[in-house]
């Protein structure tokens, strides 16, 4: 009786657990991870390792060799004399450069193939490096003490997407659908349509590949904002990873299925000693550091002129941030890290708040109902100023109307087109 309904309710039979965990015991034969991959990321993990065990390793794959002769000799690098030997090559980029790299090239131009998505084949894999690059951003000023495995944590934190278009396409395609579309929850529709979240089923392809613990459990927990009884190392690591992963998602750069945000809470920052100042700059610093990684490592660009339009229509814009007894959130960062100036305001002084008519109010969280109302409250004729409104829910369909002069309803996704459309002068009829 419940199959069969769950049947009717999606269109397909649930999945067992037992099913989907047998077959990532068969990854090797649906999705394989380059064995030179392996054979690096082994020779690096021994410290008993030299340069010239690993430029043997290069060699044995012609197309890793020439990636890498390639990159070294670009403009980037800037060498004076041409470099010709794999060996010349490790020894100017060093051990950690080369681990990235061969990550990279796998990833790129193996495991993230796929083109039925929606959101187009690099979008996942343009996710995928800038979740890294923001990762790496946070553990270093973390303390973490190896930021280039914070690098490679982000860039396979969301492989099991890239295994479920392999074997699941039309239920993943129904999942992103029933996100994006029908505005559900990303975790509830995972669980709905695939049994296993891409969180634990990626865990368990890391374990299969013999990748290091680490990387797996971080896997694991990177959609965990609270983490306890865990050691120090794996804590900063799965927070940062965290964090990265929602970095990435505030610049919608690529895409992995939805943009919908996690929360920001204190006790997270305070768990790797970070402020929410050092996190806006590291996320301000983002979009830099992301583009010279894929200029680095000659990957696919992704496309950011939306970013741009939005750090543009900010510069010279003051926020005033609108709180209540909640965190703040991390769309309230997004401002932080590129506005002018913020401001912090709590909720239930907004209607005797004696601002220009310049100042742009940004409030979210679950119920957009009361801010609106109280801007309503500060209206003289009009609405001063304009007041942007994120919910990090769908409002039900049978809520009270949130629309008027100057406001602007955004959510439950965080799409810069959207912001682009709300902060751009509005034009007169």
């Amino acid at each position: 009786m419940q199959a069969g309904a769950a049947k009717r309710k999606n269109g397909f039979e649930p999945l067992e657990a037992e099913l989907v965990r047998s077959l990532v015991g068969r990854i090797q034969d649906i999705l394989p991870l380059p064995n030179v991959v392996n054979a690096i990321l082994k020779t690096i993990n021994d410290p008993y390792a030299s340069l010239s065990r690993v430029s043997e390793t290069i060699l044995k794959d012609q197309a890793l060799t020439a990636k890498v002769l390639k990159i070294i000799n670009s403009a980037y690098y800037g060498v004076s004399t041409p470099v010709g030997t794999v060996s010349q090559a490790v020894s100017l980029l060093g051990l950690d450069k080369i681990k990235n790299l061969a990550m990279a090239i796998s990833l790129s131009e193996g495991l993230y193939r796929y083109s039925g998505l929606p959101f187009g084949r690099g979008a996942l894999w343009h996710h995928s490096q800038a979740c890294g690059v923001a990762t790496s951003l946070v553990a270093s000023a973390a303390g973490y003490p190896t930021p280039e495995e914070a690098l490679i944590a982000g860039l396979i934190h969301d492989i099991a997407k890239a295994l479920w278009t392999e074997l699941f396409p039309e239920r993943f395609l129904a999942a992103i659908k029933a996100v994006q579309v029908e505005g559900r929850d990303p975790l509830e529709v995972e669980i709905e349509y695939l049994t296993v979240p891409h969180a634990a089923v990626g865990a368990w392809m890391l374990e299969k590949w013999q990748l290091p613990e680490i990387f797996q459990q971080a896997v694991a927990l990177h959609h965990e904002p609270r983490v306890e009884n865990i050691d120090p190392p794996l804590r900063i690591l799965s927070l940062s990873l965290y964090l990265g992963n929602q970095m990435a998602k505030l610049l919608n750069l690529g895409e992995g299925g939805n943009y919908r945000l996690g929360p920001l809470p204190r006790q997270l920052l305070k768990e790797i000693n970070l402020s929410r100042e050092e996190l806006a700059w590291q996320l301000a610093a983002l979009p830099q550091a992301f583009f010279d990684f894929v200029e680095e490592l000659q990957l696919e660009k992704a496309q950011h002129t939306k970013l741009n339009t939005l750090v543009h229509l900010l510069q010279e814009r003051e926020v005033i941030l609108l709180l209540d007894d909640q965190d703040p959130g991390p769309g309230a960062l997004f401002f932080e890290a590129f506005a002018a100036r913020t401001r912090v305001l709590h909720l239930k002084d907004l209607p005797q708040f004696p601002g220009e008519d310049l100042d742009l109010f940004f409030w979210e969280g679950a119920d957009p109902g009361e801010a609106f109302s109280l801007g309503q409250q500060r209206r003289t004729g009009a609405l001063r100023g304009r007041l942007l409104l994120f919910s990090h829910r769908p409002l039900p369909d049978k809520g009270i109307p949130i629309s008027g002069p100057g406001v602007r309803l955004l959510g439950p996704e965080w799409r810069l087109d959207d912001l682009v459309k709300a902060l751009s002068p509005e034009r007169s009829s």
